[in-house]
């Protein structure tokens, strides 16, 4: 079974799958916690029951451990663009699936028909776009952009990640969707604070309370809000252990977050 209980992540701040604000942007320089916090959403996922799939053109730890249990992983452009391609092809016969039952509604998404969600984690999404050539780069750009625009309802969903992002980096079409932002760590440029939190300010020299697997999120709920990333202490082989436990068992129980 699949669940579709929204992953808790620090208070009331939680990542819900069904809602318009499961697209997500990470901004974090080097060394702010990312893989961690990376790691914790690809594990819960995979508890719920969930497909992830992830994107590491810098062939990270992040990526290499999730790659040795069995995530496709993918880092050369022609793979980013097979994954890409094929998520989009899945995302439309599930959409065509969803949409073509005698119960739709106006709200109805892929929980209604017990679906799972299908995760993309784009993991240092500007790296990747580079990794090919000018051809390479708008198929990928074009790819992302109906996964952002239609995936939603379908449970096609995806997580961009970034040390830095300008507004001319990505497409509008993909940033726009993204309704769910966090920014990470001590070392953050105004720049990349506003970025990511859109309209909202905040005076980082006096207030900024950032830090290593510390910083803020800006959701549609909750507005702009503090968080601390979860942490899960495991060692690098019992952490492999436990995802492989989760990907035999699915785990749904609400009891086990």
């Amino acid at each position: 079974m699949t669940n579709y209980k929204p992953i808790p992540i620090y208070d009331s701040l939680e990542w819900d799958l069904t809602t318009e604000a499961c697209h997500t942007i990470l901004l974090a320089p080097s060394g702010a916690g990312k893989t961690i916090f990376l790691s914790y959403l690809s594990a819960m996922l995979l508890k719920r029951g969930h497909k992830l799939y992830i994107i590491d053109a810098k062939n990270s730890s992040f990526g290499a451990t999730f790659r040795s249990t069995g995530v496709y992983t993918a880092s050369s452009a022609e793979r980013i663009l097979c994954l890409l391609t094929s998520l989009v092809e899945q995302m439309e016969h599930d959409y065509e699936t969803i949409y073509s039952t005698d119960q739709v509604g106006l709200d109805t998404n892929f929980s209604d028909l017990n679906l799972p969600a299908h995760v993309l984690i784009f993991d240092e999404v500007l790296s990747a776009l580079d990794s090919g050539d000018k051809k390479q780069k708008a198929e990928m750009e074009r790819l992302l952009k109906l996964l952002a625009l239609k995936g939603r309802l379908a449970g096609y969903i995806i997580v961009l990640t970034s040390q830095r992002l300008l507004a001319t980096d990505l497409p509008k079409a993909v940033t726009e969707q993204c309704q769910t932002r966090y920014v990470m760590g001590a070392n953050v440029s105004e720049e990349l604070f506003h970025m990511g939190t859109g309209a909202y300010k905040k005076d980082l020299a006096s207030s900024y309370l950032g830090s290593v697997g510390k910083g803020y999120a800006v959701t549609p709920e909750l507005g702009l809000s503090y968080f601390e990333a979860p942490h899960m202490k495991y060692k690098p082989n019992d952490f492999r252990q436990l995802i492989y436990l989760f990907q035999r068992s699915g785990m749904s129980d609400d009891k086990n977050d």
